[in-house]
């Protein structure tokens, strides 16, 4: 006899702590699981089905049909039953012969559930995480083949959540000290919605050469070791985060900057700055820290995170362990808009030119597109890096119109590699957000292409994940206009900071570009292997064309091509080059 309460699994707090692993409680709609739980109600016949979660007092639904609430009392629920045995389909073919039962689950209202099957999530031994279920209002029964397919259907969903637990894990953690790396953080700080606070930057100044005298794991563990003390020190008083190799990040909630100047820096500075045993080894490394306040310094973290990188480069220039942000000596966005003339007699002068990156076909070496990357020729400096002047052409507006001017140069280079005779491979040019904003973007896309022949295999457009998740709505209305012309758009940076997979099945696009630091780590981990792998495969079911960023190495691009990537794009085939000399490459015989 069932009984009338769900007796709780004697694993429970293993259960709930695999749960909350998951990091699936409360969170928006997914298509991928309302596709199955829909495909569960239709196999199975049944008016009603969930994805559901049991907390420790409440049964939530991810996904639901048939069904108006989002939650429901863990005490009524009949998949905390389910959850006992992760092994066994549970099944009541009619509720009314359970005493004391009420069907009606779902209030007062709704229907009333007298059948119930329920398949367990299975993530782990043991009890589980929450259950696959139909219902239907009238006693009844599935057949073999029904109770086969929902099987297989809550196996699917179990596979969906360890590969989102496993790309979560690798897009948002550091693997060296368990810490979060930025992205995460910054998710972090946003949840949090902080009312004030400090945040510091810390860096490790001696690691490289710690690493050139000891060798890399002597370093490596020099920094777990430092991220080990910072977790400490910070307890449930900051965010924290590693950003690279010997830097991390710090936000101290709720502290006022000058109190924290007075007690909390100096104690920082002096539990970083005592000796790292190291094997025999004892290890010394100075290090800098640089301090900002929130919201003083800077009303979005963007900004007071600037500031404190400000900082950290004034300590590091002073050679002094703590120094703390001076507005008036440093204005990030001063500095931004104090170039801006320079940019803008450089756009008059046209030194903003492009410079083209191969993207080669894997599967034949030939040269199938190229990226355009803006660079500016400096009458005086020579060529100048993207990092020095693209960050003051977003903060300053300018982008809008130096993005329109490498439009136009994409084209007629285009237009030139053709006339000359030339397999002119399609142009992905990279779009900013501003732009993307911009009411007359597509208008003025479609006046680069009619400037040329207005052949619709001249032009592709890239936008990187971050550009779109401010409106999705008007991406896709933007996106969707865009690909009318016949210009492809592909996601750039895949893979990083969001939720990917939701994503690139609702936008408009073509191709995706896996993130270079995902490629730059598939031949040394396998975890990073696995998800590449599963990132091709899943856009290639998509239809999309899957492009990799970043292959150095040959053996990166055999790994690539093995799992069937169809592009690559970095240095083993050639850094970004002016158009004569693509044109070269193109004369070479490599477009075909």
């Amino acid at each position: 006899m069932l009984p009338p309460i769900p007796p709780v699994p004697a694993d429970e707090p293993a259960r709930l702590a695999e749960l909350a692993d998951f990091a699936i409680l409360d969170t928006e709609p997914h298509d991928d699981y309302d596709r199955l739980v829909q495909l569960a109600a239709l196999l199975c016949d049944t008016p009603m089905a969930a994805l559901t979660f049991v907390d420790t007092d409440r049964q939530w639904h991810k996904s639901r049909v048939g069904i108006a609430v989002e939650q429901m009392p863990r005490a009524k629920s009949l998949c905390a039953h389910t959850i006992l045995d992760s092994d066994r389909l549970f099944e009541v073919a009619d509720t009314a012969q359970i005493e004391g039962f009420d069907p009606y689950l779902f209030g007062a209202g709704a229907a009333p559930v007298l059948f119930y099957a329920g398949v367990p999530l299975k993530t782990r031994d043991g009890s589980a995480i929450g259950a696959l279920c139909v219902m239907d209002s009238e006693a009844r029964s599935l057949t073999e083949t029904q109770r086969m397919a929902l099987g297989k259907l809550a196996k699917a969903v179990a596979t969906q959540l360890s590969l989102q637990r496993q790309l979560r894990i690798a897009t948002q953690t550091d693997r060296l000290t368990g810490l979060p790396n930025w992205f995460h953080f910054e998710s972090q700080f946003d949840a949090s919605r902080p009312v004030r606070g400090v945040v510091a930057f810390v860096r490790l100044q001696a690691v490289s050469q710690i690493n050139s005298a000891h060798g890399f794991r002597a370093a490596d563990a020099l920094i777990r070791q430092a991220a080990a003390r910072l977790r400490e020190f910070a307890g449930e008083l900051a965010l924290i985060g590693r950003v690279k190799r010997g830097l991390f990040i710090l936000f101290f909630a709720d502290l006022d900057p000058d109190e924290f100047a007075a007690t909390t820096a100096p104690a920082l500075a002096t539990a970083l700055q005592a000796p790292f045993n190291v094997g025999e080894l004892t290890l010394v490394s100075p290090v800098s820290l640089g301090f900002a306040a929130f919201p003083r310094d800077g009303h979005v973290l963007d900004d007071v995170v600037n500031a404190a990188d400000a900082a950290l480069q004034t300590a590091i220039e002073r050679d002094e362990p703590v120094a703390f942000f001076d507005k008036s000596v440093h204005n990030v966005f001063g500095a931004h808009y104090r170039l801006e003339p320079e940019l803008r007699n450089a756009l008059l002068r046209g030194e903003f030119v492009n410079y083209y990156q191969p993207k080669i076909e894997l599967a034949t070496g030939r040269l199938r597109g190229v990226e355009a990357l803006v660079r500016w020729i400096h009458p005086e400096r020579g060529l100048v890096p993207p990092m020095e002047f693209v960050p003051a052409l977003e903060a300053t507006g300018l982008i809008r119109k130096v993005g329109r001017h490498i439009l136009q140069r994409a084209v007629a280079d285009w237009e030139a590699w053709r006339a000359a005779g030339l397999d002119a491979p399609r142009v992905a040019v990279n779009v900013a957000a501003a732009q993307l904003r911009n009411d007359d973007f597509v208008a003025e896309l479609a006046e680069a292409l009619a400037a040329g022949s207005n052949e619709r295999g001249a032009l592709a457009i890239e936008v990187t994940e971050s550009v779109l998740i401010g409106n999705m709505e008007r991406a896709i209305s933007v996106l969707t206009r865009v690909r009318e012309l016949g210009v492809p758009v592909a996601i750039d940076d895949f893979g990083t900071g969001y939720s990917s997979l939701a994503y690139i099945v609702t936008l408009p696009i073509d191709e995706v570009k896996i993130d270079r630091a995902f490629v730059k780590k598939i031949t040394a981990d396998p975890a990073y292997k696995r998800i590449v792998g599963t990132c091709i495969t899943l856009a290639h079911n998509l239809g999309l064309t899957v492009v990799a960023e970043g292959v150095e190495t040959a053996e990166q691009a055999q790994m690539l091509a093995a799992m069937k990537c169809d592009q690559a794009q970095g240095f083993l085939y050639s850094p970004p080059v002016p158009a004569h000399e693509l044109a070269r490459l193109l004369r070479d015989g490599l477009a075909g």
